[in-house]
């Protein structure tokens, strides 16, 4: 594992993060190109990643919906296509899909906390989702 991570040139970190995508937790101000490696390998990474870009939210949720709960302040779209991969859906992605299921990430997140279950945050999507299906 390597100490100085940040000391090494930006081509080397990214070898070393492609190496362990755990490497990324030592650098101070990763890059784009940086975080989309580490959360292609390793998607809960998300979690550690503050300032992820939509693109990197994106990466990761597409390689582990789950990880969409890990995120900071998850895009609009990664919560849409979260809960596509979670929930099985197939949904035209106009904003009031893209409201509703960044919404019901929030709440998710909420639940998750506080130990509740997500049954009803859930319905109530799927409902406000129905005339959108595919």
């Amino acid at each position: 594992m390597l100490n100085k991570s940040s000391a090494l040139p930006g081509t080397a970190r990214l070898k070393a993060i492609l190496e362990d995508p755990d490497t990324i937790l030592q650098i101070e101000k990763p890059t784009e190109k940086m975080q989309l490696a580490a959360v292609q390998k390793k998607p809960e990474l998300i979690g550690h990643l503050p300032f992820a870009t939509e693109k990197v939210q994106l990466s990761a949720v597409i390689t582990s919906a789950e990880s969409i709960f890990l995120i900071h302040n998850p895009s609009p779209t990664a919560c849409f296509v979260a809960m596509e991969g979670i929930l099985g859906l197939s949904l035209f992605p106009g904003r009031t899909v893209l409201e509703a299921a960044k919404e019901l990430v929030l709440q998710m997140q909420k639940d998750k906390a506080g130990e509740r279950s997500s049954t009803a945050a859930i319905e109530k999507f799927m409902k406000e989702v129905e005339p959108f299906k595919n």
